[in-house]
């Protein structure tokens, strides 16, 4: 009998080539890097997954200084935070935001707009100079022995401005002879949107030709002085009110 018809030689080479074989795909795959997905299915893929040697990933912003682990893991994570709530906005009827757009126009500007002229101590306005003026320039003697300013003076409609005595009890006698006063006062109503401006413009015109004439200071009704600048103040604020008619 020939060798490799022996049954025992015949298990004996397969099991060589066997080893061989199994040697060679060893030493093949050794060298190369292992790159597999994990699988659940695998054991070692559960210990990887396990393993307490892996930490939780964080996000370091490279602005910021780093953060102790513990402060890490102490902080309260984004989606554990409360939720900001939106600002409820209220809607105002219609006749309330017209009613609060009236009182912040109101408190602007006055509804009595007044300049004074007050003379000096030991030098009071006569009468006489106070009645010649008016007369020179139109202004009418009219109800309650007032001064008054109008745009049609013929027919005494659309009233500008007045004046009147400071002195009590505030009118001008009928007889203006021996009559002094240590102040008169120029003033309006603040009138429809569209004439402020010109009406206040009017009665600055006439306060210039009495402070001309008579001399003295101007002032408000708390003994303030005025000032060009406040008096240009409160003429742009009177030419923003007309601009909104």
């Amino acid at each position: 009998m020939s060798f490799f018809s022996d049954p025992s030689a015949l298990v004996l080479i397969v099991g060589a080539i066997a080893i061989v074989a199994f040697l060679v795909h060893g030493l093949w795959f050794s060298g190369k890097p292992e790159n597999r997905k994990l699988n659940k299915a695998d054991r070692r893929d559960d210990e990887i997954r396990n393993s307490s040697e892996i930490g939780k990933v964080r996000i370091v912003s490279t602005e910021a200084p780093l953060k102790s682990d513990s402060a890490a893991t102490d902080s309260t994570p984004p989606s554990a935070a409360p939720s900001a709530q939106p600002p409820v906005i209220e809607e105002i009827p219609k006749e309330a935001a017209a009613q609060l757009a009236r009182e912040q126009e109101q408190k602007k500007l006055p509804q009595n707009i007044e300049i004074n002229l007050v003379a000096e101590p030991q030098n009071p306005f006569r009468g006489e100079d106070i009645e010649a003026l008016c007369t020179q320039y139109g202004i009418l003697r009219g109800e309650h022995d007032i001064f008054y300013v109008y745009e049609n003076p013929q027919e005494r409609v659309n009233e500008v401005f007045r004046i009147c005595s400071l002195k009590a009890p505030f009118y001008f006698p009928q007889d203006m002879a021996g009559f002094t006063t240590p102040a008169i006062a120029l003033y309006m109503n603040l009138p429809e949107r569209g004439k402020a401006a010109s009406y206040f413009k009017a009665m600055l015109t006439a306060v210039d030709i009495f402070a001309a004439a008579l001399g003295g200071t101007l002032q408000d009704n708390y003994h303030h002085p005025y000032t060009q600048d406040m008096l240009q103040d409160l003429e742009n604020r009177l030419q923003e009110y007309d601009a909104k008619a």
